[in-house]
């Protein structure tokens, strides 16, 4: 008779499974819970090894769910002035996702990378400082999404096309890449400088 294996009372549970994994990851762990591959993919995703009396989905479920905690990329910036709500700009992203259980495929998803209203007002005012118009804030603001948009945001990539079952040497992402618009951005601080700052709004 194999043992039973013991799981920890239910109040210590530290997340859903939901939120350490993407929808796409899950469904293969439903299809193929005991692969070694994909419990590779397991360790790189939670940083953590589920022992291997889990071998049905329900079991890794409760183990990731006991175990591993929420995966939270860094927060964006918040403006101390909660009566100033910044701007939002959409950001669409993509990359391929490739792994151990030789895999890859193509994802995407979009975000708002939000800029708090006293990280704004600095980019406005340094623009205005160095003689710079509109298209100098723009500017700034399009490099500090380029620059940290996947830290800053946390995008529900989906998978779309097919899979690639081809060998790959190890797990990871590739070309990864963002999209967004510049006029959006313009738009954006245009409407914040008229409504909260109309002195800075007259020097751009």
């Amino acid at each position: 008779m194999s043992d039973t294996l013991t799981l920890p009372a239910a109040t210590e549970r530290k997340c859903s499974i939901e939120e350490v994994f993407d929808a796409s990851f899950i469904e293969l762990l439903k299809l193929v819970p005991a692969n070694p591959y994909v419990r590779a993919l397991i360790l790189k995703f939670s940083g953590k090894l589920p022992p291997a009396e889990c071998e049905l989905f329900d079991e890794l479920k409760d183990w990731v769910e006991f175990n591993c905690v929420k995966r939270i990329r860094k927060a964006a910036a918040q403006a101390q002035n909660n009566d100033e709500p910044g701007i939002s700009i959409s950001v669409d992203f993509s990359e391929q996702e490739y792994g151990r259980a030789h895999y890859q495929v193509d994802c995407s998803g979009t975000d708002t990378f939000q800029i708090g209203a006293e990280e704004l007002v600095t980019i406005i005012q340094d623009a205005i400082a160095d003689g710079g118009a509109i298209s100098a804030v723009v500017d700034a603001i399009a490099t500090l999404i380029d620059d940290d948009a996947w830290d800053r945001c946390g995008p529900d990539l989906n998978n779309y096309g097919d899979y690639d079952y081809s060998e790959h040497d190890s797990g990871g992402t590739d070309n990864s890449e963002i999209e967004y618009s510049r006029e959006h951005i313009r738009n954006a601080v245009l409407r914040f400088v008229q409504e909260w700052h109309p002195e800075l709004a007259a020097e751009l």
